[in-house]
């Protein structure tokens, strides 16, 4: 395995790590400016790319503010390959939160099919907080050597809810108003921000994972100026957060067991002919009662860090352009390694990686969500759900690094609501056996979007467009026509 290359891609799944800044940076020479209202764009060349161009969007940090401190937000934009059949502006976000979608845009060639190239102007930007835009800095670390995502004693909860607020408090104190704005709302408005600045009329939207929630709000908000949508993977906000975990949990539990049905038939499994949930289940055990030392490290692994990592190698059973060489047939090495003793890949965070963007994960979730977990009590209870739910994976799961937002100091800005979208063509796509977000939130996300189809893919993996032939035409197709495909299954 390439150690370093694998070890960055952990990262940037774990965390939504998006683009570098550097990748963003914009020529003053040749610039173009467009400008709209109050909002302008100054666009210039995206170091790296042709095609594309690169500026820089100011908006207010707290949009019931207007007149309030401003932030930066990054975009990009690449025209259309044929203007004269142009259809019009595709605002695509690839997920997170905390992934960027500005160098997606500069890669359009590798990301986006032909047939959206020639139609569409794409645009995408990174989020606030995220990549090249206005970062989220704090004063106080995410995370500490003895912080833990499942406290077993009152002392170990206090501690927790203590570093918790004591980051969040330095978060706002270093950054300011954005540190309270970064929910999903927000980026809606700042997208609304955009297209005025664009001077274009109405918009499409291709969102993948969380990019599902963004592209959904920016219909609630602004249905008229929406053409039609494809959400790929759906996240459901409507629901309340120990629902919400729970389903993530029992989701990535499914995923983890479906992996180990693969892996004892699988010629590229490591672990080929071993009991792999047993194995799985000693490591952990293993790992908590002497904790793996990894040089470089925040700490040595234990069993909860595994537990912790194990949903981001679950994401793809084989590899993709959007996931790398994340996948299951490396999944299995990682875990032949970890046995020997190299725990490398499930170091939280990894060592020689940034972690910056955990900040705007933070943010952001903890403006979208209300936690249920209010006493040590509480923490008991999750935590014997998650044992009962996922025997091996006993709640590890993206949705349990809510956890970071257990004692949260402020009013959350924009908590769990059910959406009601009205005259917006949509169509969501979701896998059967998707690790990350549960099948049933295509439905929930649905009844929410009056009108909208769902396509099903028969499958693993997170998300579809990146790894479905099938999904990805009739995601175009759509888009194009606006026509749902004619049936509702992918089985490709």
């Amino acid at each position: 395995m390439k150690v370093g290359r694998i070890r960055t891609l952990l990262l940037v799944t774990l965390i939504g790590a998006g683009s570098l800044a550097s990748t963003a940076l914009v020529s003053s020479a040749q610039s173009t400016t467009t400008k709209t209202s109050q909002y302008n764009i100054d666009f210039g060349p995206c170091a790296g790319s042709t095609k594309a161009r690169c500026g820089t969007l100011r908006v207010p940090a707290d949009w019931a503010d207007p007149n309030g401190p401003k932030i930066n937000v990054a975009v990009a934009r690449r025209p259309a390959d044929d203007p004269a059949h142009r259809i019009g502006t595709l605002f695509f976000n690839p997920g997170g939160p905390g992934d960027g979608a500005v160098r997606y845009v500069m890669a359009a060639d590798t990301f986006f099919s032909a047939a959206l190239r020639a139609r569409f102007d794409i645009v995408g930007v990174d989020p606030r907080g995220v990549g090249a835009s206005t970062p989220i800095t704090c004063g106080v670390p995410a995370l500490t050597p003895d912080y833990s995502f499942f406290p077993r004693t009152q002392q170990e909860f206090d501690a927790m809810v203590a570093h918790n607020r004591a980051v969040a408090k330095s978060c706002l104190k270093q950054t300011g108003p954005l540190m309270l704005h970064a929910d999903t709302i927000s980026v809606a408005r700042d997208h609304e921000a955009l297209r005025i600045a664009l001077g274009v009329s109405q918009v499409n939207w291709l969102g993948l994972s969380y990019g599902t929630q963004v592209g959904a709000q920016y219909a609630q908000l602004y249905p008229k100026r929406t053409r039609a949508m494809v959400l790929d993977a759906a996240l459901e906000h409507s629901g309340s957060e120990v629902q919400i975990t729970a389903d993530g949990i029992s989701t990535v539990e499914e995923a983890f067991n479906r992996f180990v049905e693969w892996c004892a038939t699988a010629a590229d499994c490591a672990l080929q002919g071993q009991d792999v949930a047993a194995v799985y289940d000693q490591l952990v055990k293993s790992a908590d009662q002497n904790p793996i030392p990894v040089e470089g490290a925040l700490r040595p692994v234990t069993g909860d860090d595994i537990r912790m990592g194990t949903p981001t190698w679950l994401l793809a059973k084989t590899p993709n352009v959007l996931a790398g060489e994340l996948s299951w047939p490396v999944f299995s090495e990682v875990l032949k390694a970890a046995v020997a003793g190299q725990a490398d890949f499930f170091a939280f965070p990894p060592p020689q990686g940034p972690t910056d963007n955990l900040f705007a994960r933070i943010a952001n979730h903890c403006g979208d969500y209300v936690a249920d977990i209010h006493t040590f009590a509480d923490m008991q209870q999750r935590i014997e759900m998650a044992r009962q739910l996922a025997p091996h994976l006993q709640g590890g799961s993206e949705f349990w690094l809510g956890g970071l937002c257990i004692g949260w100091p402020f009013k959350v800005a924009n908590p769990q609501r059910t959406l009601d979208v009205k005259g917006v063509p949509t169509l969501i796509v979701h896998s059967t056996h998707d690790p990350s977000v549960s099948y049933q939130w295509a439905f929930g996300l649905a009844a929410q979007i009056r009108g909208s189809s769902v396509l099903s893919r028969i499958g693993d993996g997170h998300t579809s467009y990146y790894t479905s032939d099938c999904a990805r035409s009739a995601a175009d197709q759509f888009l194009l026509t606006k026509q749902s495909p004619p049936a509702p299954v992918c089985t490709t």
